[in-house]
């Protein structure tokens, strides 16, 4: 847990879930002549969406629900935060810990 900027109270409680971002296909930048990234950007190009799935879990503990495979990371958000139309939460995750009501 980290302090706040008065020290009153934590950012983000152990107790509470965070989102836990999977990335599903990710984005890759490469280079056509596999060569450095000229000044001009004229020989890169990306590969794959970047696309994610949300998941709820503990800060030090990674949701079960995401495949061992699978790059995963949080950025401590609380679950029930609004999210991107582009990123969706994860079904199992949903069932389990429903969101009632969404904050703006």
């Amino acid at each position: 847990m980290e302090p706040d900027d008065e020290g009153a109270r934590p950012l983000v409680d152990s107790g509470c879930l965070v989102i836990w971002f999977e990335v599903v296909d990710p984005l890759v930048a490469c280079t056509r002549d596999l060569g450095p990234i000229r000044d001009d950007y004229s020989n890169l190009y990306f590969e794959g969406s970047g696309r994610m799935r949300a998941h709820a879990g503990r800060l030090a503990r990674r949701p079960g629900c995401i495949p061992t495979e699978s790059q995963a990371f949080t950025a401590r958000d609380p679950w029930a935060k609004p999210l991107p139309p582009a990123i969706g939460r994860c079904e199992v995750c949903l069932a389990a810990h429903p969101i009632a009501q969404v904050p703006e």
